[in-house]
């Protein structure tokens, strides 16, 4: 698995679980942090349950199908960053039935 993205998009669409199970791990914050990094390249949206209820709360980032499990709002800005801004995965975050680890890594 490569450890960037194909081709760098001129806009992402960021989705948050707000369903129940995540709510509960947080995702309200992370929703609000994502939130303060919105602009014309980035929109951001609440989501109803996206199926992962154990390794929430999650994230999808929409061009790339990117899925990441167990986000806190401390994590956010390392993903606007890497992700959004330079277009690398945040590994440690990556949801691994999306995406399974490379084991040449």
């Amino acid at each position: 698995m490569s450890s960037s993205l194909p081709s760098r998009p001129s806009r992402w669409l960021v989705q948050v679980c707000r369903h129940r199970s995540c709510d509960r791990g947080g995702s309200a914050a992370v929703l609000a942090t994502f939130r303060e990094h919105q602009g014309p390249t980035i929109l951001i949206a609440e989501s109803d349950c996206m199926g992962q209820c154990s390794a929430g709360p999650t994230v999808k980032i929409m061009p790339g199908n990117t899925w990441y499990c167990r986000v806190t709002a401390e994590d956010v800005p390392r993903i606007v960053e890497q992700h959004l801004g330079q277009g690398e995965w945040v590994r440690d975050r990556l949801h691994p039935r999306f995406h399974p680890p490379d084991p040449s890594d």
